[in-house]
């Protein structure tokens, strides 16, 4: 429903919904290797598109898990692997406003892009641009995606402790931040999300706090 939050509880393998005032709604998920639509392996993100569907990265087991908003399977999208549509630790995700599914496909080094056929309803492979940054399988190298109204990419490097920029299709735009704890720097960039009027926010977990930036022209 509208408001509702959606929660990735990433080690108890499930996904928890509450409602805007953070009243526990329902929950679904199991620690398991995608034998069901449900069994999950250490899922890192959520995201929602306009439909109200839940979109689940199960980043252990090399997929994304598609749901409707009350928890039941949809379908599924890549395997695991390094060729085109196929993902290896999958984390941050974002649904742009045509329907396109963006992944942080994050050991493989890149972002790729999923489109929806009409007819089928499986989503498909559309495009992918590399991530030169994401170079770590360290537990902090989780990188983060959000969309603003424009269809610019925001691209967390966590390891890196910067914000990446890039057009719907890969082109890239600015990046800003560095190592640090003043305003323009992070200790570790564990989260990106844009608001409706295009301020950014970055979680910096290394500094424990959230920095608040103006839209981008």
């Amino acid at each position: 429903g509208v408001g509702s939050v959606f929660v990735a509880d990433s080690y108890n393998h499930r996904i928890q919904k509450f409602d805007a005032n953070g009243q526990f709604l329902l929950m679904w998920g199991r620690f398991g290797q995608a034998d069901t639509p449900d069994a999950f392996w250490g899922p890192r993100a959520v995201a929602v598109d306009k439909q109200g569907h839940v979109y689940v990265a199960d980043t252990g087991n090399k997929r994304v898990a598609i749901f409707d908003a009350n928890g039941n399977s949809l379908c599924s999208v890549g395997t695991g692997g390094s060729d085109p549509g196929q993902l290896d630790e999958p984390v941050g995700l974002a649904v742009g406003g045509d329907g396109s599914l963006y992944v942080a496909d994050t050991w493989n080094q890149r972002i790729q892009v999923f489109t929806q056929d009409a007819a089928t309803g499986e989503f498909l492979f559309a495009r992918q641009w590399p991530i030169s940054g994401w170079f770590g399988q360290s537990l902090d190298n989780k990188p983060y995606l959000a969309l603003d109204s424009k269809q610019r990419l925001y691209v967390a490097d966590p390891e890196g402790y910067r914000i990446i920029v890039f057009d719907a299709n890969g082109k890239f735009l600015t990046t800003w931040g560095d190592f640090g704890t003043d305003d323009k720097t992070f200790s570790l960039v564990a989260g990106v999300s844009v608001d409706s009027t295009g301020n950014v926010y970055v979680a910096d977990a290394g500094s424990q706090r959230v920095l608040k930036f103006p839209p981008l022209p």
